[in-house]
């Protein structure tokens, strides 16, 4: 079983084993839809492999191991792990680099590892959200963009229905972004759901929390909202995630509502 079975941020996929491996001992890459391989024999010491990745098909990648060739179907077995595969530190250094697709590891509860290669486009990484005092500060980075150094930046609120447009002024330092949103703003407008966006130069990224590893955060993360406005309209706004964790903000009438 290896104990260590991580893809860095080169696209290497680095494997170590706490004892050396059998002589002869292959690591091997199937593609599950094309049946297409990439393999790596063990050698040196036997305990660790680097495979590089670059240029691999997007897909699900079984990850095996065993004496086998390409032609060898029958003679390798999935690679066991203990090791979970992610780290936060590791995923955000990944994603700082540009890349239009990832390579993540998956595990099952077996401890069999593949690969998953899919596109992706750049995203706002939220890392911090506060809603507190008036305003709603958020703090993150651009993923997959690659660091943006003396670039003008500014957050772009879109109502969803009308498609009217608040904007704000971000701080940027490479790739972190820091920006803060008057709930006032908000309430100065008609209600509405307000997606968020940053632009910097030719990227239009949504903000959203993804390189956690922690999907479905709607229902399980939920901010306070905050009471804005005056006495004829005032209005609720409160941030919040959507289905596919991208994070907006909600403004509604504090009229009529319940509770």
């Amino acid at each position: 079983m290896a104990n260590h079975f991580r893809v860095g941020v080169d696209d290497d996929l680095l494997i170590r084993w706490s004892a050396p491996l059998p002589r002869g001992e292959r690591i091997i890459l199937r593609h599950r839809a094309s049946g297409d391989t990439r393999e790596e024999s063990v050698r040196g010491d036997r305990t660790s492999v680097a495979l590089a990745l670059n240029g691999i098909a997007t897909g699900r990648w079984d990850v095996r191991i065993g004496a086998g060739g390409v032609s060898g179907r029958g003679a390798d077995r999935p690679l066991l792990t203990d090791d979970p595969g992610f780290s936060f530190d590791e995923a955000r250094a990944y994603a700082c680099i540009r890349r239009d697709r990832v390579v993540r590891v998956v595990r099952s509860a077996e401890g069999q590892v593949s690969l998953r290669v899919r596109k992706v486009s750049p995203h706002a990484e939220v890392e911090a959200v506060h809603p507190h005092d008036g305003e709603i500060r958020v703090a993150g980075r651009l993923a997959y963009t690659g660091p943006r150094p003396e670039q003008d930046a500014r957050l772009v609120a879109v109502a969803r229905d009308t498609r009217s447009t608040l904007t704000r002024d971000v701080r940027l330092d490479g790739t972190k972004f820091q920006v803060c949103l008057p709930v006032d703003v908000f309430a100065a407008e008609q209600p509405a759901l307000w997606d968020l966006w940053l632009d910097v130069a030719d990227v239009h990224a949504r903000l959203a929390t993804r390189l956690d590893d922690a999907p479905g955060k709607r229902g399980k993360v939920s901010f306070p909202r905050q009471i804005a406005g005056s006495g004829i309209q005032e209005m609720s706004v409160r941030p919040y995630y959507t289905l596919k964790d991208e994070l907006s903000v909600a403004g509604h009438l504090v009229t009529g509502e319940a509770g």
